[in-house]
């Protein structure tokens, strides 16, 4: 019996990547070699997965095509019932081929029985250290921690199922929802893409073997409440030398093209935090599709992990995200308002106006609503619902936030002023709305130039809270005057608002990497 569940875990199980000599030692080890039946069966079931993507992208295409042709006839059935038979066969030939191949492979088995044993016992910590000792993809692999539902439900507006899926039978809705799964989801996410990931295959196992050697990185698969399986890497400070910070820990999200292994994660390593970073559904090893309600459930997962089994409290977490990361951040800080802060660099206020930016302006009006039904990254809304300390880094070269080109185009201002409104409305008149756009039409806005003694604009904000409560919306500014209030906007703004001269893709420096303002 032992046997046949052996054979069959080889044909299902997860791909062996490479193997590490001693996980406790972290001595480095080998690249996974498949042998030549392994290979072939491999090859057959690429091909396989290559001819099916391509059906996923042109079927609404060959399908009226083929109908006009007749082939959903009945005269038409034995045909295509041989072509079913073929597929299939070829199908199973495929996965035999694997499974035989893997069955006598040595390394293969020493991993496939560590993944049984470790699927009895998954809390017990020498059988995680043993399957450590091998880099696999997650299809079949344990969950290692386990989300659990949380009371608040994510808002419904950035369900992708709920909005596209729900009304398939109407014609307008089938139309969005075949556009956003086949370019609309791989445009705002090309690292869910099947080719990039394929590209990037080596280069993300070479850097997560470095981590795991180098920087001592805990690699841990978490599981969602929505069945998709999270891959994340931590990296552990508390007690370690040099590193004051070490008790607190960030929580890293990457951009649209990033991952764990190769983006900001590996910048906030640079910082003396613990640092725990995590791959978008669809990106690296994690599984699923980056789509709003999925990203939600990813974050969450990975905010569990932190609190529950890593033992960090709310008070010491700290968000970093970069770009297209900013959504899964601010999404938990509202859900979880406890957390300490909140760094957002690099990202926008909302998605539409850069979608709508990127596409012929005869058909804005589609996009927007495409993009509000299905794919709603509304980060000003969800961050305008937490009351901790955010800083927003603008980048002043960043090709990918302007709209025009003009660094007073880049959507990190708009996302800023939205914060601005929502917690100091009596500051922001238009008057001062129209006073900090001419300051963040600059570069390198000078702001301390322009807010006065910032002592004295600190006091008053820190007295104001002491009398009326450290909640937002603050009310300081109904009885400044016009330049009073354009000093303490300018004081804010140098607070809240970071600006790095650089484009998009540069890593961010440590440097950046503080603790945000805070009136307490």
């Amino acid at each position: 019996m032992d046997a046949v569940r052996t054979f069959y875990r080889s044909i299902f199980g997860p791909r062996l990547l490479q193997i590490f000599s001693y996980a406790s030692t972290h001595q480095p080890g080998h690249v996974y070699q498949a042998n030549a039946v392994e290979r072939l069966g491999d090859t057959m079931l690429r091909c396989a997965i290559v001819a099916y993507g391509v059906a996923y992208y042109v079927w609404p295409v060959i399908l009226p095509y083929m109908y006009r042709k007749g082939v959903f006839d009945v005269a038409s059935a034995g045909p295509a019932l041989r072509v079913a038979k073929i597929t299939g066969g070829i199908l199973v030939a495929a996965y035999t081929l694997r499974g035989m191949g893997r069955a006598v492979n040595p390394d293969y088995q020493r991993m496939i029985r560590a993944l049984i044993e470790l699927e009895k016992d998954p809390r017990n910590l020498d059988k995680q250290l043993a399957l450590l000792q091998f880099d696999i993809t997650l299809q079949s692999a344990p969950v290692q921690f386990q989300a659990k539902r949380v009371s608040s439900s994510p808002p419904e507006e950035g369900s992708f199922l709920r909005n596209c899926f729900t009304s398939f039978i109407y014609p307008y809705s089938t139309l969005k929802s075949i556009l956003v799964s086949a370019l609309g989801r791989p445009m705002m996410y090309p690292g869910s893409t099947a080719i990039l990931n394929y590209q990037l295959g080596p280069v993300l196992m070479q850097n997560r073997q470095r981590l795991i050697f180098d920087e001592d990185g805990a690699r841990k698969i978490l599981g969602t409440i929505d069945g998709n399986k999270i891959d994340t890497m931590f990296f552990d400070r508390r007690g370690a030398h040099g590193a004051a910070n070490g008790d607190i820990l960030v929580i890293a999200t990457d951009g649209n093209a990033a991952y764990y292994e190769i983006g900001g994660t590996v910048a906030c390593l640079q910082s003396s935090y613990s640092v725990l970073g995590w791959n978008h559904p669809g990106f690296g090893a994690s599984t699923g599709y980056p789509f709003p309600s999925q990203e939600q459930n990813g974050i969450e997962a990975v905010y569990q992990y932190a609190t529950e089994q890593l033992g960090f409290s709310p008070d010491r977490i700290m968000l970093y995200s970069w770009s297209i990361g900013g959504y899964a951040s601010s999404f938990l800080a509202q859900a979880h308002p406890d957390i300490s802060s909140v760094i957002l660099d690099a990202t926008f206020d909302d998605v539409t106006s850069l979608a709508v930016n990127r596409m012929p302006g005869a058909i804005s009006w589609f996009v927007k609503d495409l993009v509000h039904s299905c794919m709603n990254l509304n980060n000003a809304e969800l961050i305008n619902r937490y009351d901790g300390p955010v800083t927003i880094v603008r980048r002043s070269k960043d090709e990918m936030m302007m709209t025009n080109g003009t660094v007073t185009s880049n959507r990190g201002n708009h996302l800023f002023m939205s914060l601005f409104k929502r917690r100091f409305p009596n500051l922001a008149t238009p008057a001062t709305e129209e006073f900090l756009w001419t300051l963040l039409a600059n570069p390198s806005p000078n702001m301390p130039a322009h807010c006065g003694n910032a002592s004295l604009q600190e006091a008053l904000l820190t007295s104001n809270a002491r009398e009326h409560g450290y909640e937002y919306p603050c009310l300081l500014g109904t009885e400044m005057t016009a330049d009073e209030r354009n000093r303490m906007a300018a004081f804010i703004a140098d607070k809240v608002l970071q600006h790095y001269g650089s484009t998009h893709c540069v890593s961010l420096p440590a440097r950046y990497l503080r603790k945000p303002w805070t009136l307490s």
